[in-house]
C-alpha cells in the first residue's frame, strides 16, 4: 500500500511538471494580452527565451507584497539596461533574499540588537545602491543624449530618414555612448518588428528622468507628424543640455567647496591650532612650574 501511494505521487509530481511547461507558452501570451490591456509595455527583447521560471518572476513581482515596492525601483533597473525580466531576478536577489539571508546569519551568530540592524542594514543599503547605480547611469545617459543629438543631426542632413540614421549610430556609435546604445538597439528591434515609429520612439524615452532624450523623442514625433525639420529643435536641445550640465556643474562645485571647508576644520584646523597654540602653551607651563 505504501509503495502504490508513492508511486502515485510520483506520477501527480511529474504530471503536473509536465502539464507547467506544457502550458507555460499559454501562460506566456495570456500574460502578454493582460499587460498590454493594462498598457503595461514588458517587452521581452532582451531575453533569449520565455520559460516558466520567467512567467513566474512575473506573476510573483505583480503581487500586493512586492508591485509597490518594485515600482519604485523599476526606473533605477531599467536605467542600468536590464531588461523587465533581469530587473526582477536582481529586485528578488539583492532587496529580498540577500537581506533574509544576512537576518537569519545575523540572528543564529548575534544578539537581537545586532541582528535586527543588520536587516534593517540588509534592506536599505541594497535599495540605496540600485537609486544610486540608476542616478548615475542616467547622467551618463543624459550626457550620451547630446551626441545621439549631434550625430542625428549631421546624419539627417545628409538625408538619411530617423529610423536610418538610428540603425546607422547604433552600429557606428556604441564606444560613444556606451550606455545610450542599449536603449537606441530596442528602438531598432520595435521597428523591425514592425512596429508604429510613434510606438518605439516612446519606448526609446520611456524613462523620465532622461531629460535629453525625452526632448529628443518629442521632437522626432513631431518631425514624423507635421514634417517639420529638426536641424534647428536638435541645437536648441543640445544648447539646453550644455546650460543645465554647467549649471549641475557649478552645484557640484559650491558642494565640494562647503565639504572642503568641513574637513578643513575637523583635521586641518586643531592641527593648525597644535603648531601655533603649542610652543605658546609649554611656555606658560614652565612658567607655573618656576
Amino acid at each position: 500500500m505504501l509503495n502504490l501511494s508513492l508511486v502515485l505521487a510520483a506520477v501527480l509530481a511529474l504530471a503536473s511538471v509536465v502539464l507547467a511547461f506544457y502550458y507555460a507558452p499559454r501562460w506566456s501570451l495570456r500574460a502578454r494580452v493582460h499587460a498590454r490591456l493594462r498598457h503595461r509595455r514588458m517587452l521581452m527583447e532582451g531575453d533569449s527565451h520565455e520559460t516558466a521560471f520567467n512567467e513566474f518572476l512575473l506573476w510573483l513581482v505583480d503581487k500586493k507584497l512586492f508591485a509597490s515596492d518594485f515600482r519604485e525601483l523599476e526606473p533605477a533597473l531599467d536605467a542600468t539596461g536590464k531588461t523587465p525580466i533581469q530587473a526582477r531576478r536582481s529586485y528578488l536577489l539583492w532587496c529580498w533574499m540577500v537581506p533574509v539571508v544576512v537576518a537569519v546569519l545575523a540572528f543564529r551568530t548575534t544578539d537581537v540588537v545586532m541582528a535586527s540592524l543588520a536587516l534593517l542594514a540588509g534592506f536599505y543599503l541594497p535599495r540605496r545602491f540600485i537609486r544610486s547605480a540608476g542616478a548615475d547611469a542616467e547622467k551618463l545617459q543624459n550626457r550620451e543624449a547630446i551626441e545621439l543629438c549631434h550625430m542625428t543631426r549631421m546624419l539627417m542632413e545628409a538625408g538619411l530618414s530617423p529610423e536610418r540614421s538610428l540603425k546607422l549610430i547604433s552600429h557606428q556609435a556604441r564606444d560613444l555612448m556606451p550606455r545610450l546604445i542599449q536603449r537606441i538597439d530596442r528602438f531598432n528591434r520595435v521597428m523591425e518588428s514592425g512596429a508604429d515609429r510613434t510606438v518605439a520612439l516612446e519606448e526609446l524615452g520611456r524613462n523620465r528622468n532622461l531629460t535629453v532624450l525625452r526632448s529628443y523623442v518629442a521632437l522626432m514625433k513631431q518631425s514624423g507628424t507635421l514634417g517639420s525639420k529638426v536641424a534647428g529643435g536638435l541645437d536648441q536641445i543640445v544648447e539646453e543640455a550644455q546650460h543645465e550640465e554647467r549649471s549641475k556643474l557649478k552645484e557640484d562645485t559650491n558642494k565640494i567647496g562647503a565639504r572642503m571647508t568641513v574637513i578643513m576644520m575637523i583635521f586641518m584646523l586643531p592641527s593648525l591650532f597644535m603648531l601655533i597654540g603649542g610652543p605658546a602653551v609649554l611656555s606658560i607651563l614652565d612658567a607655573f612650574q618656576r
